[in-house]
Parts: C-alpha cells; structure tokens; sequence
C-alpha cells in the first residue's frame, strides 16, 4: 500500500529537519557556535534558508536540538536506572546512584558524536549555554540530588548541591579531556576514568566536615 500525500509529506518533512541536525552539529564541531551561521548549515544540509527557521526558528533554537538530540537518550536512561533503583525499595549504595548518572555517558548510546558535541557546546560562552543546560538537565540533577539526599541525610541539602556541582563540574572536563596529561585518550581510557570518577565523588559527597551554610 502506497503512504498516503499526508505521511509522505511529514516523511519529507522529518528527513529535512534531520539532514539539519546533522549538518548543524558537524559545522559546529568543526568551528564552533559563533563561527556557524545558518547560512553554512542550510547549504551542507542542501536546503534553503527558510527550512531552518521553519524547523528550529533561529540559531539558539537549532543549537538547542542540536544538544537534545545527542543527551535525550543519556538522560533517559539515567532515569529508567535511577527508576529501577528506587522501585527496588532498599537502601542504595552511593557507587549505585552515581554508576546509574555516569554510566550511560560511556556506554552505546546510538549517537557516535556524543562527545564531541558536548565537548564543544561546553566550550560555549556561559550566556549560550546555561538556558539549554537548564532546560535539558534540571530535571535528572533533581532526581539525582533527591536519591542521594535519601542515603545521606546527615549531609545538608544546601552542601549536597555544591557537592553535585563539583562533581558535574569534573564530568564536564572529563568530556572535554578525556585523558590524564601524558596518557592518551581512547574509549578504554574514558570508561576508565568514569570508573575513577564516581569512587572520586562518591568521597567527596561523603565527606565528614561542617555540613552547615551560615
């Protein structure tokens, strides 16, 4: 059976909003966000300028998609574990909570440039990149802060947060350099040193000292 006019149409549709997205995301690997103009996209992707703003409204709007379509399936799987944890109704280990944070980062997640997009969106200006970081990870960092907030109670919540900043803050940089000085980086060296992370954070979240915030 032939696809009716309806479905070919939203077929072409979703094809060019696609041949976007992956136009976009290789020129701002290549160059960055401010070096990218829409222009650049619509020719790589072969289409005309009016389709990107059809499809993502401006430049901000299109780097956003760009980065959504790279995390979205990270961040749901975060969840689906973190989920999977808390319906098993027992205490949890630190090392679990945080293993279910970081672990999809270095395992498949269907999208080859993972890294290099995070790596170069979190080269952007903090004005760029703090609404979409916002947007995409508000709601995982509060889950996260909550089930961790359950297996230390003796930890304020004020302090946890720093703490939880901290630590995203080192898996930010391991993104970016994804090696020690010296060592060379590699795929076996970047779960590695995700393994290395969470014994590092979970220390670090831990931690006995003034748990208080005058």
């Amino acid at each position: 059976m032939n696809a009716s006019p309806s479905n070919q149409s939203e077929n072409a549709s979703q094809d060019t909003r696609e041949r976007i997205l992956d136009a976009a995301e290789a020129l701002i690997i290549e160059r960055g966000f401010a070096a990218t103009s829409l222009r650049a996209i619509a020719d790589r992707a072969r289409v005309n300028l009016a389709a990107t703003n059809y499809h993502f409204g401006s430049k901000m709007g299109l780097l956003a998609a760009v980065f959504h379509r790279s995390v979205e399936p990270i961040n749901a799987e975060r969840l689906r574990r973190i989920n999977l944890l808390e319906d098993s109704k027992r205490s949890l280990t630190i090392q679990e909570i945080l293993e279910a944070l970081f672990m999809p980062l270095v395992e498949d997640s269907g999208h080859n440039n993972l890294l290099q997009v995070m790596g170069r969106i979190y080269s952007e200006p903090e004005s760029i990149t703090q609404p979409i970081m916002e947007n995409e990870f508000t709601e995982t960092a509060q889950r996260f802060i909550a089930a961790l907030s359950r297996e230390l109670p003796d930890v304020n919540l004020e302090i946890l947060r720093w703490r939880f900043h901290f630590m995203i803050g080192s898996i930010i940089h391991l993104m970016k350099i994804q090696a020690p000085i010296g060592m060379q980086p590699s795929p076996e060296q970047l779960r590695y040193g995700v393994q290395q992370l969470i014994e590092y954070s979970a220390a670090g979240l831990t931690a006995h000292g003034d748990n208080t915030h005058d």
